[in-house]
């Protein structure tokens, strides 16, 4: 089998600016989400001294799939804050059309919890972003035909994310056979439904890829 196309992403969650040290347990991953929505207040981290190529800090709304509730402006303020510093972020692709966010090698992300966009108008979508963004990452709840759905949205090009959420873990990988950019997994404790350890997706990849 070739090279797989996907890179294992490791999520952490922060709560205290201590947790950043977790960062040295996940080193061979090959990059290390810092899921700081479980903060009380996100900007009390030093973020400039994180390692800008292997980090991707996430603030999720409750909406997406986040833990707690934060001000859109200080979302737009640590956005801002972390282009400046040239940080990779995760962004909501509603939330940065709304308030001019840059997105230029960052995650744009489309979360589906309800009934999901036509096919045509999501791929529109994507389209508008992908020659800038690093990834475009699409995740959703299952509903009937989320397969074919995702598969279909992975023709799009090499910087296209696929995940569904809360189901076998194992779809996931899936997904990564297909040509899904990013796999996530967790490092001490799982940050969305449908995670393993990241350290078994990079097991079961690696056989994979030697096959």
């Amino acid at each position: 089998m070739a090279k797989l196309n996907t890179l294992v992403v490791a999520s952490i969650p922060i709560r205290r600016a201590e947790d950043l040290e977790k960062i040295s347990y996940a080193l061979d991953a090959d990059l290390i989400e810092l899921r700081v929505d479980y903060m009380e207040n996100p900007l009390d981290i030093d973020y400039s001294v994180l390692p800008r190529d292997k980090v991707i800090v996430t603030l999720r709304d409750i909406s997406e799939g986040g833990v707690k509730f934060h001000d859109p402006q200080i979302k737009v303020s640590l956005y801002r804050a972390l282009w400046d510093m040239g940080i990779r972020y995760d962004v909501e692709m509603s939330f940065l059309s709304r308030y001019d966010i840059p997105y230029e090698n960052s995650i744009v992300s489309i979360h589906i919890m309800d009934s999901p966009p036509k096919i045509d108008v999501l791929c529109q979508q994507i389209i508008k972003y992908i020659d800038k963004a690093f990834v475009v990452k699409i995740a959703t709840k299952p509903f009937q035909g989320y397969k074919s759905y995702l598969a279909r949205l992975l023709e799009l090009g090499d910087k296209v994310a696929v995940m569904p959420m809360g189901v076998d873990p194992i779809e996931r990988i899936g997904f990564s056979l297909l040509g899904s950019r990013l796999i996530y997994g967790y490092v001490d404790e799982p940050t969305a439904p449908g995670q393993m350890h990241y350290k078994k997706i990079k097991e079961i990849l690696n056989t994979l890829s030697l096959l």
